[in-house]
């Protein structure tokens, strides 16, 4: 499979455009537009048009963010947060470091849009003091540090790219301690924010190539806790052969104070030598020249441009996820590794002593992969919640085999320890392993998952005849036949009371080497609740492409043309990062997606780089009704119970959606990225048909139960926290 890091490939013969292409795109360059839209201006957004009963999203990025709409980082994050607490959801985008020089890697400030209600929002990070033009940014988590009642931003960083020099060389380039290290900004509740890195975090603070943030109350104490989960110097990373190097994860117990204690290796989270072996299920394992030391698929040898060690020896990781799945009371830490396991960390904590217990190989789901996101999700309607892991998807089929061994899922799929497909994990239970205790028995059923597919844009796949003949196979079935995935999430589209999936995720531009092997152009799925999916991809005009013609969607009707129309993954952006919450309070789920930006070839020796463009798809409504719950933990009130937010809250919802008979459904608040992406901290239901809220049932973190009754729907209903008896 090509090789996907950028030491070894040139960026200019990474991604390719034929000239139709080329011509496509830039035909659909946005014209500039005020940053700032002024209420005297007011933003007009056409009125979506139903397809097939299927009420469409409308990208309205343009007509809300101007410029702003564009966004230069290889790793473009979200957070949907209210950062003002006036009652609606305010964004934050994270742009690369602002002050390269190097045409190839440019960056910017990152952006935070402030709501101000009727389609207005105003760009005001400089302003709020969360810019951070020097860093490289690329993940942002909004979490309550300090149980005040108002989200604080944490921002990893990342480092530079095509300057040869990984994290132990921080200080051998000007700017660089400043672009790599990861940011903590208090919000002080006025609408801006104080950068409190150094007294939170002091030597501890992390200077690793950091992706993902999840926020938890690890040991019950009342306080967000930071796990920060780092993948390696863009630099260093490499598919094409069996070194892998990865970084080390950080886990930073929250004493209270707003200051943090580095607790990874007595919490058991540093993370094991990635697993990587030859062709005969032999390791393969490289000597430290200096310390005799034998590790698997990292090799001491390799220094950076200065001389020093590149990396750790474990895995990269791009998504985590705090998420109780064995429902014993504490968070439990999952962890999607590029091309390495999948990991699961059953929280083990007591007494004030952090500590976590590796469970994936009992639970039967460590497998090798290329794991970038998770949802969380009761997409069965069985009152429990589910795991959607992102992939690289069915897109090895459709090239050689890896020449040899190497972390491309590619390769460990062929020996039965990996696999590039998607996972769908229901959640069936748990169960007791001798010696191991309780693990959470979650069964991949994506092969058996009903998918109905796209008429207009149906993966490559499902048709044989586009896989080479060399796999052996006709190809993968269910919802393991789809695309690349990076950033999902499960939310409630048409809030008939079930989980629909939406995901995205591409790597490179339109054609060319890479852009062929990992085509994808975002997947809707839209949930029965008992089970099953039907793409409603294009009808719901969620195509993570620019300047899709949508005006015919069947490809039965004569005119209907993909090419023209763009509704062709070959036209893909490179989707990224992900993020849900209602927007504008209509009662609708909307979606942000994050498109990194990247090199187009123009010729014979013109490169140009283009930014890469948001989308802020804003739902198009219908008839059905919902509530949206907001949580106030006791800690916010009168410093006992739960944190402010209630993250880890368990959330039960019943009600009649339409057919007589109460539904229950269940949600978690979370506060965990799916690649690149934190959603909002609301819990938003979809009621269907009912005209009242029969019952809702909180467990909050701290243990206390709590019941409500006969709730009015449609509306915003803050819960605060009764005090323990």
């Amino acid at each position: 499979m090509t090789d996907r890091s950028f030491n070894v490939v040139p960026w200019g013969i990474l991604i390719v455009l034929l000239a139709g292409s080329l011509i496509a795109a830039c035909s659909e360059s946005p014209t500039p537009t005020p940053s700032v839209v002024s209420e005297s201006t007011p933003s007009v957004i056409p009125e979506p048009t139903s397809h097939d009963g299927i009420v469409p999203f409308t990208n309205i990025a343009r007509e809300i963010l101007g410029d702003n709409a564009m966004v230069n980082n290889w790793h473009p994050g979200v957070a949907i947060f209210d950062y003002d607490r006036d009652g609606d959801m305010d964004f934050y985008i994270t742009a690369a470091d602002g002050t390269s020089d190097k045409p190839e890697a440019p960056g910017g400030p990152n952006l935070l849009f402030r709501n101000d209600g009727g389609g207005v929002y105003t760009e005001t990070a400089a302003e709020a003091g969360v810019d951070a033009f020097a860093s490289h940014s690329t993940a942002p988590a909004a979490c309550d540090l300090n149980n005040n009642g108002f989200q604080d931003l944490y921002v990893a960083s990342y480092g530079r790219i095509d300057d040869d020099l990984d994290y132990r060389s921080i200080d051998e380039a000007p700017g660089l301690r400043e672009a790599v290290t990861d940011r903590l900004f208090l919000n002080r509740g006025d609408g801006s924010f104080e950068d409190i890195t150094v007294s939170a975090f002091s030597d501890a603070v992390n200077i690793r190539s950091a992706i993902t943030v999840a926020c938890a109350d690890v040991d019950g104490d009342g306080w967000i806790d930071l796990f920060v989960g780092n993948r390696a110097d863009q630099d260093f990373i490499r598919f094409d052969d069996p070194r892998h190097h990865g970084q080390y994860n950080v886990l930073y117990h929250n004493n209270g104070d707003l200051t943090f204690t580095d607790v990874t290796e007595e919490a058991g989270l540093l993370g094991p030598q990635i697993l990587m072996l030859n062709p005969e299920g032999v390791p393969i394992e490289s000597r430290d020249p200096w310390t005799g030391e034998l590790t698997r698929g990292y090799d001491a040898n390799v220094r950076d441009a200065v001389g020093n060690l590149v990396g750790d020896p474990t895995g990269q990781t791009l998504a985590t996820l705090f998420f109780d799945h064995d429902d014993d009371g504490d968070p439990d830490l999952w962890i999607a590794d590029d091309g390495d396991t999948l990991k699961v960390y059953r929280n083990d904590s007591s007494d004030g002593a952090i500590r976590f217990t590796p469970i994936e190989k009992e639970m039967g789901i460590d497998k090798v992969g290329s794991w970038m996101g998770f949802a969380v999700g009761d997409y069965d309607g069985d009152e429990d919640l589910d795991i959607f892991v992102t992939n690289i998807g069915f897109h090895f089929l459709l090239a050689q085999r890896p020449a040899g061994p190497s972390g491309d899922c590619a390769y460990s799929q062929q020996y039965g320890w990996g696999t590039c497909y998607h996972y769908l994990l229901r959640n069936d239970g748990v169960r007791d392993v001798p010696e191991v205790g309780t693990v959470g028995v979650f069964t991949n059923v994506a092969s058996e998952t009903t998918v109905k597919p796209s008429k207009a844009m149906p993966p490559a796949s499902l048709d044989p005849r586009n896989i080479l003949l060399e796999w052996g196979t006709e190809g993968p079935e269910g919802l393991s036949a789809y695309d690349f995935g990076f950033g999902t999430v499960f939310f409630d589209y048409e809030n008939d009371g079930d989980q629909d999936l939406y995901w995205l995720g591409s790597i490179g531009r339109g054609e060319g080497p890479n852009g062929e092997m990992y085509q994808g152009a975002g997947r809707m799925l839209r949930g029965d609740g008992t089970g099953s999916f039907e793409d409603i991809t294009v009808e719901s005009h969620l195509i993570d492409i620019q300047g899709v013609d949508y005006s015919i969607t069947d490809p039965d009707d004569s005119d209907f043309d993909s090419e023209r129309q763009r509704m062709d993954p070959r036209f893909h952006e490179n989707g990224k990062g992900l993020a849900s919450c209602d927007l504008n309070g209509d009662g609708y789920v909307d979606l942000i997606g994050t498109n990194s930006n990247g090199p187009l070839f123009l010729g014979p020796s013109i490169i140009d780089f283009f930014p890469g463009p948001l989308f802020v798809w804003q739902n198009g409504g219908g008839d059905g009704h919902w509530i949206s719950l907001r949580l106030r933990g006791r800690m916010a009130v009168d410093g006992t119970g739960s944190n402010a937010d209630g993250v880890g809250a368990r959330v039960f919802v019943t009600a009649d959606v339409g057919g007589g008979e109460s539904h229950t459904q269940v949600r978690d608040v979370l506060a965990s990225s799916t690649f690149l992406g934190m959603s909002c901290l609301d819990l938003h239901f979809g009621l269907g048909e009912a005209s009242k809220v029969d019952e809702i049932s909180i467990l909050w973190p701290s243990g206390v139960r709590q019941i409500l009754t006969d709730k009015d729907v449609d509306q915003v209903l803050e819960i605060v926290e009764p005090a323990a008896e």
